[in-house]
């Protein structure tokens, strides 16, 4: 994992005594989030939910489970309803996986 930044938010300390919700497309292995929820207790909000549309069942998990998910998917790369893969097939209407193939016609 590379370093993690908070951007968007010039004073968090706006967060003590919030409750907080962290909405995230994909968790993958956990580490960021895990990463993200440290760094934002130390401003002592109320409360903090976790909510994923999607969550990877990979065996680099480290455990973690958002507090709410919408699915649940293989540890393989997924695109559209917004995910997107080199900007490109953000806007299907559904989610599948791209395959090597994909990959190598889309790969900049």
């Amino acid at each position: 994992m590379g370093e993690m930044q908070i951007i968007g938010g010039d004073d968090l300390s706006t967060l003590a005594g919030k409750n907080v919700l962290i909405v995230e497309d994909v968790v993958g292995t956990g580490k960021t989030m895990r990463a993200l929820l440290s760094s934002i207790e130390k401003y002592k909000p109320n409360m903090i939910k976790v909510a994923s549309l999607l969550v990877k069942r990979t065996p680099r998990s480290d455990g973690f489970r958002p507090d709410y998910v919408g699915f649940e998917i293989p540890n393989l790369f997924v695109v559209g309803y917004a995910l997107d893969y080199n900007e490109y097939f953000r806007d299907l209407n559904h989610i599948c996986v791209i395959n090597e193939h994909g990959k190598e016609k889309y790969r900049v």
